[in-house]
């Protein structure tokens, strides 16, 4: 008799995925758990023009300029951003970036993205209880 998966995997928890993106030709490879995250079937070709319009507009030019930062300095970042999954829920991500060189010219960033809405949602409704609208 089999056992049906665990729900509280690391994985399943976590909502966390890999993800890469060649630079020269922009395309975009990923894991099970990034397509999850924003709705879109498994293993369908995405570019990346298609995958940054899911991005709130100010979170996307965050994103970008954290991205043109560490193409061109050689190093990587850490950002939350809000995205609209292909099916319209509103999500919070964590992307972490990495840049891999070869031959000292960046070819591709890679590496993970996380579903951190529960914590934003946390952290609103705890500044809300404190009865300050900022941070």
């Amino acid at each position: 008799m089999s056992r049906p998966p665990n729900p509280c995997s690391g994985a399943a928890v976590s909502r966390i995925g890999a993800w890469q993106c060649d630079l020269a030709t922009e395309r975009l490879v990923w894991s099970d758990s990034v397509y999850d995250l924003f709705d879109l079937p498994r293993g369908s070709p995405v570019d990346r023009a298609t995958a940054a319009a899911l991005y709130d507009r100010d979170s996307r030019a965050e994103m970008e300029c954290l991205r043109t930062r560490a193409i061109l300095d050689g190093t990587g970042f850490s950002v939350d951003a809000l995205i609209w999954s292909a099916v319209g829920v509103d999500r919070w991500i964590r992307i972490t970036a990495r840049v891999e060189c070869e031959r000292g010219k960046a070819v591709r960033l890679c590496g993970s993205k996380q579903d951190v809405t529960q914590e934003h949602l946390l952290w609103g409704g705890v500044r809300l209880a404190a009865g300050d609208g900022s941070c």
